[in-house]
């Protein structure tokens, strides 16, 4: 039986700007940590969670700025419970979906931003029906802080020069690589906690020849400018250490490097996760590379063509439920008519993937039409599912049928508010896959919590570099 209802946490954070900032992660709150619970209980009889309990609240928050807050969550009924999202009585999300998870042990996760003031927050999650909320974990509470940039006239140079004598650089002038294979510009970077952060920079590049450059042995491309006064940026995510990073951006051509203006570098992909509207934004037009196209179902004409942007393919299809894998009470014989007992893909202990637990989605298998091997795509691949102004972060994780497209787990299904029921769920329109490519993969491959933070790096690349 569900407990319920309004736990209150008071969290306080404190920013601060220093020179040369160094970069930290999220602040995580648990529920169960909190000072006083308002018509509510504390549980821990529920597997999955974070810390040693969890709980229903309403949250208040302390600094400046825009805050994202992520609500781990679970609901372990078919119905949605929702609940508005106040902060300082102004409703941000007003009967914000809170849709079953397959069960009370399987925890999706709710992210939303909203502005707070220097001093005391509130930050309310409040029921909108009798049923009550779904069961609350934690929240993961940051504010953007100013973001760190470095000089590149200020790093260590070899084999370039500074110059200021094209107009538009920040700082005191820019790096002119100077025509030299192997010259190099290194900014040390501080970091106070270790992870994966997007690298930004700003450059120009006057020429019509691509200048690449090797950043701590990541092939980076930088593309013509159009001319030596018109700046723009290339991003590379990167796992950075804490401490010092030397980061060092090498010219691999005779050409040498592009003009060099600065480096940018933030927590996790710049500034907070793209929104739905900026990843669609970037998908707009189709640069077909499938040699045909594709159908949403058997008995529909083949429409869907796979498409690719710089770092990632898309498509827009429907979507269908896939409830293969490990048998549950949501996926087995009696729920779905074409059950399988296996995906493609495995999870780490070489166990078929549980579609009732994990958000993924399918890629056709190879075939004449396309064949995703050919583009970095493969197991553990991640996936943004973009569907009813929401964006879900997932892997790949099964293939399918060779000539049909547009199909995702039961958990995906239900994390975007789609019926997730393999027997009459699903959507018939509306849904953009875009798969983000390249060697960097989720590990363990069932850990939608790495998929996530994965994912948003690289749709921050991804928007960033399109």
């Amino acid at each position: 039986m569900k407990k319920l209802a309004i736990l209150g946490v008071a969290l306080m954070v404190t920013t601060f700007l220093q020179a040369a900032p160094a970069l930290a992660a999220p602040v995580r709150y648990e529920a169960e940590a909190a000072p006083a619970v308002c018509n509510g209980t504390i549980d821990s009889n529920h597997t999955g969670f974070s810390g040693t309990g969890f709980a229903e609240w309403t949250v208040n928050a302390a600094s400046t700025g825009t805050a994202t807050i992520g609500i781990r969550y679970a609901n372990g009924t078919t119905t949605n419970r929702p609940a508005d999202i106040v902060v300082n009585g102004t409703v941000v999300q007003a009967a914000s979906a809170f849709n079953g998870t397959g069960a009370w042990t399987t925890w999706a996760s709710k992210t939303l931003t909203a502005p707070v003031n220097t001093g005391s927050n509130t930050i309310r999650v409040s029921a909108t029906t009798a049923s009550g909320p779904a069961n609350l974990d934690f929240v993961d509470f940051e504010v953007a802080a100013p973001t760190p940039e470095f000089q590149a006239e200020n790093a260590t140079i070899s084999q370039g020069v500074v110059e200021s004598n094209h107009a538009g650089f920040t700082g005191t002038g820019f790096v002119n690589y100077d025509n030299a294979s192997g010259s190099y510009v290194e900014f040390s970077v501080p970091i106070t906690a270790a992870g994966s952060f997007t690298l930004e920079f700003r450059y120009a590049n006057g020429t019509t020849t691509n200048r690449p450059l090797s950043v701590n042995g990541t092939a980076v491309d930088f593309p013509g400018t159009g001319a030596w006064t018109t700046w723009q940026t290339r991003s590379v995510t990167m796992n950075l250490q804490s401490g010092n990073n030397p980061i060092r951006a090498t010219a691999t051509t005779a050409g040498g490097g592009p003009n060099l203006d600065k480096l940018t570098v933030t927590m996790g992909g710049g500034g907070g996760a793209p929104t739905a509207a900026q990843l669609l934004a970037k998908v707009t037009a189709c640069s077909q590379i499938s040699n045909g196209r594709y159908s949403t179902d058997s008995e529909t004409s083949a429409t869907i063509p796979v498409c690719q942007k710089s770092g990632a393919v898309f498509w827009k299809a429907d979507m269908d439920i896939d409830c293969d894998g490990i048998r549950t009470t949501q996926c087995n014989e009696n729920t779905d008519c074409c059950f399988l007992p296996d995906t493609f893909c495995h999870s780490s202990t070489d166990q078929a993937l549980n579609a009732a637990q994990l958000p993924y989605m399918v890629v056709p298998s190879p075939s004449s039409i396309w064949d995703y091997r050919n583009f970095q795509i493969g197991c553990g691949t991640v996936v943004a599912i973009i569907f009813n102004n929401q964006v879900l972060y997932t892997v790949m994780g099964d293939t399918g049928p060779s000539s049909i497209i547009g199909e995702a787990s039961y958990a995906s299904a239900a994390a975007l508010g789609i019926n997730p029921d393999p027997s009459n769920g699903g959507t018939d329109s509306g849904v953009t896959y875009l798969v983000f490519q390249g060697s960097q993969r989720v590990s363990p491959i069932e850990n939608h919590n790495n998929a996530t933070n994965l994912g948003e790096q690289l749709a921050r690349t991804f928007v960033n570099n399109n």
